[in-house]
Formats: structure tokens, C-alpha cells, sequence
């Protein structure tokens, strides 16, 4: 599920390929990396800390996660759970002391180019508190129950997210 302060709702920006490289980011030094195993406790941390779920989340799937650092400091995550040409966004968190500087925007933008890598063309995700966020992103509110079988079928979507949960979809092959 995602779940971000209204206030971090600002315009998705295109951004080219996963950049491991120093990024200024708004005063901000960001580098970004995929998860390792050895990130696991820290990655459970800042999910626990935004209140959101991450039980589901094995050592296995961090390797979909793309995480945002400020120096040694993991400060944003964000996972993906790939189900042949579609997948769930989840798992999007940023740091308390770092929201407000747009880096949600540039980690969904990461995220969704490691997607297109992939070959995914068809984003999904449940929200609480995000939906004007994502729709800034490109998202659209969709019925939950039109999502596909496998998404539907994932632990965030069966048993951790509540029905009031909102759905949306973002198509990447159409870009």
C-alpha cells in the first residue's frame, strides 16, 4: 500500500534510466541503489515508520526495491511486485524529515523505468492517502476488482491493504 503526506502530491518528472550517481535533489545529495538483503532492516524501518505494512516482504523480493539514500542514510523506498507484464507498486516511503522535497516523485520515476526494463507495461497500486499524488504521476482510479487475477492474488492486495483502499493503474507501454 502507499501512503504519503497530501502535501508530497507534486508533478512526476521523467527521468531516464535507475541513476546510481549523486543526485542533487533540492539540497538533498540523493543516490539510489536496488535493495540488498543487507538493507532488510532498514527498508522494515522506514515502512514501519510511515505505518506501513511490510510482513509480506521477503528477502527474495527486496531485489525489485529501489532505494533513496542521503549519504549513508536510507531515506526512501520503493518495491515492486512483477506478475509477468504487470506489477504492484508498493512499499512507497519517505523519510519524515525528508518529505516535501520531491523525492517521491523522483523514486516513482525510478521505479517505473526499472518497470519498463522489465518489460512491464501496466502499473497497479492501492493507496490510503496518496490517490492526488499518484494521479499527478499519471495514475487513474480504477475498481479494484478490474485488476488482474495475479495482482489481486498478491498478499498486499488479498490481505494486508483494507477494501477503502483506493486502486490505480498507470499503462508504460502507451509511453
Amino acid at each position: 500500500m502507499i501512503k504519503l503526506a497530501a502535501s508530497q502530491a507534486s508533478v512526476c518528472a521523467e527521468l531516464g534510466t535507475l541513476n546510481i550517481e549523486p543526485l542533487r535533489l533540492r539540497h538533498i545529495k540523493m543516490k539510489y541503489s536496488f535493495a540488498t538483503e543487507e538493507n532488510e532492516t532498514e527498508i522494515k524501518r522506514l515502512l514501519t515508520d510511515s505505518d506501513l505494512h511490510h510482513e509480506d516482504i521477503t528477502t527474495a523480493q527486496l531485489k525489485q526495491f529501489v532505494l533513496g539514500w542521503d549519504g549513508p542514510k536510507l531515506v526512501a523506498v520503493v518495491g515492486l511486485e512483477v506478475k509477468k507484464h504487470s506489477a504492484l507498486l508498493r512499499s512507497l516511503a519517505v523519510d519524515a524529515d525528508y518529505r516535501n522535497r520531491g523525492i517521491a516523485t523522483s523514486l516513482v520515476g525510478e521505479i517505473e523505468n526499472y518497470a519498463k526494463s522489465m518489460e512491464v507495461d501496466t502499473l497497479y497500486l492501492l493507496t490510503l492517502t496518496a490517490e492526488a499524488f499518484f494521479e499527478k504521476c499519471g495514475y487513474r482510479q480504477i475498481a479494484r476488482d478490474s485488476a488482474p487475477t495475479a495482482i489481486q492474488e498478491t498478499t498486499e492486495f488479498r490481505n494486508l491493504c483494507p477494501a477503502s483502499a483506493v486502486c490505480m493503474v498507470r499503462h508504460l507501454a502507451a509511453e
